[in-house]
């Protein structure tokens, strides 16, 4: 009589304990917090994440306000924004420009080795498919084109360093 009240109460215990948890605690249903790579093989996600960290630290590049890159599928063109937080000359803005292209194809090509990275003939794999548009600028003149440092534009398959000398193009 003992055991069968004793097992009662530890079975009572159980159904309890059973009876609290959640029976969903790993549901194949929930959304992941996981990004998968698209059908290019890139995650896009992590790409700018990357690149933000990579371009926009003012420790490497204390004369950089901001830097932003965008797609333009329609367009068939990739689009850099460069602000800067000080005055720097043309070249040095060409030649921050032109790493920075080259910088963002490097980081697709990191997570998709079947484009290939930039080298000194050209930017790269996958940006080769693409105009490449660049605006250099500083924070403080960026409303006026006029006094934009450059505005440069590449053909897609061609190669060439961003021009120091590419001055904005009238409105």
């Amino acid at each position: 009589m003992k055991w069968t009240k004793r097992f009662a109460v530890i079975l009572a215990a159980v159904c309890c304990l059973c009876g609290c948890t959640k029976s969903t605690i790993i549901s194949p249903e929930a959304p992941s917090d996981v990004e998968l790579a698209g059908e290019d093989g890139i995650v896009w996600g992590q790409l700018w994440e990357d690149f933000q960290d990579k371009y926009d630290d003012s420790d490497a590049y204390p004369f950089v306000e901001s830097v932003s890159a965008s797609f333009f599928d329609d367009e068939n063109t990739v689009k850099f924004f460069i602000l800067t937080n000080e005055e720097v000359s043309n070249e040095e803005a060409a030649e921050f420009a032109t790493n920075v292209v080259k910088g963002l194809n490097d980081l697709i090509a990191d997570q998709n080795p079947d484009y290939a990275p930039s080298s000194d003939e050209s930017y790269g794999g996958y940006l080769s498919k693409y105009n490449i548009y660049v605006m250099v600028s500083e924070d403080s003149k960026k409303a006026e084109k006029a006094d934009w440092l450059l505005e440069d534009t590449i053909p897609a398959g061609e190669y060439r360093a961003v021009d120091p000398n590419a001055l904005p193009s009238a409105e």
